[in-house]
């Protein structure tokens, strides 16, 4: 049967550097026997990602979704095939059901990074305020329900492991290959991640937080001037307090404590810094460069919060 791999992200994980890297290699993809499926459908066929298919799944058009995915892999004569929608990872699982008919066609294998939930959660509100896509503050959103279900990873790979392979890990942005590295090794694909770029960085926790406020101001026009602005700035420091992030490291503990027993995926605790930090590495690495890790372009599509 061919093979599936479906990279379902997470958001803030890479996954724009991920998806430009698959889309700009499709050749070497090819001598491995993979394609990467097309992305030029709507409703972002700019983008190297599989939007289309997130984007049919929430307007219950996936049976024509699905026939088009499988008509471009018969088209590339390559036996198995790749796609790449982090907008997979919402825990949507009644919208994502249709996916379980994938098996009919595939072996499947979802592969996906995590980051801890603190540190997820803060970076995603960045980047959806950097689309003007939320006006919350940072503080409202952390309270809202659906933000509280997306901490739960274990529940979103539970629904993929029925029909899937689930190769899964913590992201590492202390990785070599960066995110790319990562990915390929999860993927089980030979290639090389070449270099390490941040794709799509995060904004500061003041400037997102101006974003969120013009666009709950009915600015949000001027919310992509205040970004170009912003760029090259960088997105260090955090907004969330210790005591907050002590409180989120707990609402997420009993999940976690099932995602480390299924899927092998640990966390370390919130320490007085609020950065990632990159596993331990050997020696002589010249690609590791964390401050270089890319940033996962989010696109979500009326996102469902």
């Amino acid at each position: 049967m061919a093979r599936l791999i479906l990279h379902i992200g997470t958001h803030k994980t890479g996954t724009t550097a991920i998806q430009h890297w698959l889309a700009g290699h499709r050749p070497a993809l090819g001598t491995l026997g993979r394609h990467y499926g097309a992305t030029d459908r709507p409703p972002h066929p700019r983008l190297p990602k599989h939007s289309s298919l997130y984007r049919a799944l929430l307007e219950g058009r996936y049976g024509a979704e699905e026939a088009a995915i499988l008509a471009d892999h018969a088209a590339s004569g390559l036996p198995d095939l790749i796609l790449s929608e982090e907008g997979l990872s919402l825990p949507a699982f009644r919208r994502f059901a249709p996916l379980r008919g994938l098996a009919e066609h595939f072996d499947v294998t979802v592969v996906a990074l995590f980051r801890r939930q603190d540190i997820f959660l803060e970076s995603h509100w960045r980047q959806l305020c950097k689309e003007g896509q939320t006006g919350a503050s940072l503080d409202s959103f952390l309270q809202r329900e659906w933000t509280l279900q997306r901490m739960r990873y274990d529940r979103i790979l539970d629904f993929w492991a029925e029909f899937a392979t689930i190769r899964a890990a913590r992201y590492d942005p202390g990785h070599a290959g960066g995110a790319v590295g990562q990915v390929l090794a999860l993927a089980g694909l030979p290639l090389d991640p070449g270099p390490v770029r941040r794709a799509n960085p995060s904004l500061s926790p003041g400037v997102a937080d101006v974003c969120a406020r013009l666009t709950r101001n009915r600015l949000a026009p001027l919310v992509p001037v205040v970004a170009r602005v912003a760029r090259g700035c960088g997105g260090q420091g955090s907004g969330i307090s210790m005591a907050r992030r002590a409180a989120l490291w707990a609402e997420a503990a009993p999940g976690n404590a099932r995602l480390a027993d299924r899927y092998g995926i640990r966390f370390e605790p919130p320490a007085a810094t609020a950065a990632d930090r990159p596993d331990p590495a050997p020696p002589r690495r010249p690609r590791d460069d964390p401050s270089q890790s890319a940033g996962g372009h989010t696109q979500t599509l009326g996102n469902i919060r």
